[in-house]
């Protein structure tokens, strides 16, 4: 497939660029902020050759010095580049390029001049440029795949090959026929909700817990018993009597990284669990999306699995949101073949697959996965530890330091969670309270705080949550 530089003919910016004039300061810098905006947007598409000075100049009216200090303005912020003979085309400088935190969490400001901070979703932004690869090299092998129907239908595909790779890489034997593609890990549960649950069945699930679990299981009418953790984990004795007692149809835990407490379900939990696990005739969902979100240094071998390739009532969740990119639409249930098949019947699963696209783009980006990873945790340690070491110094909330994951779980001394993220959300700081993540609305004292953000937009979010903490004591 060509891709070939786009030209965008200087009569299109008047309209492409709306009112660029309004507002004050010259006129070179307003034009680049409004040729910035639209490439942020996507009405300027990357690699779009621009006009040449004279000709801009001439369609909007101004002298072409003007287009002249724009295009300068413009190359200083590496949102052009300009080669001799070539012109010069739209790029994103490698700060929005190589973001770890979406662009919608602070707009590529990190706080400044009192930008707004949105941590209210906890995930990473695209890897952009291995993501731009991938899907230059989907849309080449689109037309064939279109042609002989290879990127769906019921048989193994590269994909399935790619994901058990990955797993058998940690450590983990997996094979293709253990392995049932779907939209991503939500997908994932609604499939299981409908093989398993009816109006009323019961669901043991973590306290806390990841949100969208608790949305698939209510939206199937089922009754949510909550067992909470312990500070330092899992009561692995007490989920055995929870499991006895209720009966429940499901059980869901998340035992490597947990979300959204980063806790690790230790070897010792995990043989115990394993054991206690064959008394009970549960279906056991373990969610493993945060699988390689692994902080721990010096590196450590990959946490092993609860359950055998054969534990019948065992069934892992898995995805590509957290460790590549929440919008590529791909997950996965890993289980006995026997179980992927019954599933795979059902007449949701099709309606729940990934779509051609998203399987040939999930499947060259895995490529690069382990590059991506690397770059990741190294900027989540820094950034985890530094955010450890700004709340230490607050007296009024404590924490323990998370081994993998995306976020700090901080439990206040002497407010609720969501009186606090109100006053926080005044001054410009959008963060979760812990009811969200409780199956019963519990854990008011309880918030979340990813560390996603840069250090110097962290520390924004940081002053801004103390700003707030003052501002409720002042009333008191």
């Amino acid at each position: 497939m060509n891709r070939s530089v786009r030209h965008v003919p200087a009569s299109r910016f008047p309209r492409l660029l709306g009112d660029w004039r309004a507002g004050t300061g010259p006129l070179a810098e307003r034009l680049a902020v409004a040729v910035e905006k639209a490439v942020h947007d996507g009405r300027l598409p990357l690699e779009s050759r621009l006009p040449a000075e004279r000709l801009l100049a001439g369609e909007l009216g101004v002298a072409r010095g003007t287009v002249t200090a724009c295009y300068q303005i413009l190359r200083a912020e590496q949102l052009i580049t300009t080669r001799t003979g070539s012109g010069s085309t739209t790029s994103l400088p490698p700060r929005l390029r190589d973001r770890l935190s979406p662009w919608d969490s602070d707009r590529g400001r990190a706080g400044r001049d009192g930008t707004a901070l949105d941590l209210t979703v906890a995930e990473p932004a695209a890897p952009f440029d291995e993501l731009l690869r991938a899907v230059h090299a989907a849309a080449d092998t689109l037309p064939a795949t279109l042609l002989h129907g290879t990127a769906g239908g019921d048989g193994p595909s590269p994909l399935h090959t790619a994901i058990a790779d990955a797993h058998r890489a940690r450590g983990v034997a997996v094979h293709s026929e253990h392995l049932l593609l779907t939209s991503g890990a939500d997908a994932a549960l609604n499939l299981l909700a409908a093989a398993h649950l009816s109006r009323s069945s019961r669901v043991v699930l973590d306290s806390p817990t990841y949100p969208g679990a608790l949305a698939v299981f209510r939206a199937a009418g089922a009754r949510l018993i909550a067992q909470p953790l312990t500070p330092s984990g899992w009561d692995v004795p007490a989920l055995d009597r929870t499991l006895r007692a209720v009966r429940p149809s499901l059980a869901y835990l998340i035992p490597d990284f947990h979300n959204p407490t980063g806790l690790l379900m230790g070897d010792e939990d995990r043989e115990e669990l394993r054991h206690r696990l064959r008394a009970h005739d549960t279906m056991i969902v373990f969610d493993e999306t945060m699988r390689d979100l692994d902080l721990r240094e010096p590196a450590l071998p990959p946490p092993r699995a609860v359950t055998g390739a054969g534990d019948r009532n065992a069934v892992y969740v898995g995805s590509l949101s957290k460790s590549l990119w929440p919008g590529l639409r791909v997950g996965w249930i890993r289980a006995r073949p026997d179980v992927v098949r019954r599933l795979a019947a059902l007449p949701l699963a099709a309606a729940l697959a990934p779509s051609p696209f998203d399987r040939l783009v999930a499947t060259r980006l895995m490529e690069h996965q382990e590059a991506v990873l690397d770059r990741r945790r190294a900027r989540l340690r820094l950034q985890r530890d530094h955010l450890v070491s700004r709340l230490s110094g607050l007296p009024w909330c404590r924490f323990r330091v998370p081994q993998g994951g995306l976020s700090l779980w901080l439990e206040l001394h002497d407010t609720d969670s969501s009186r606090l993220a109100a006053l926080a959300a005044a001054r410009g700081l959008s963060l979760t309270p812990g009811f969200h993540f409780s199956p019963d609305g519990a854990l008011g004292r309880w918030l979340r705080f990813p560390f996603t953000l840069p250090p110097e937009a962290l520390d924004t979010a940081v002053d801004r949550l103390a700003e707030a903490h003052a501002a409720l004591e002042e009333t008191r």
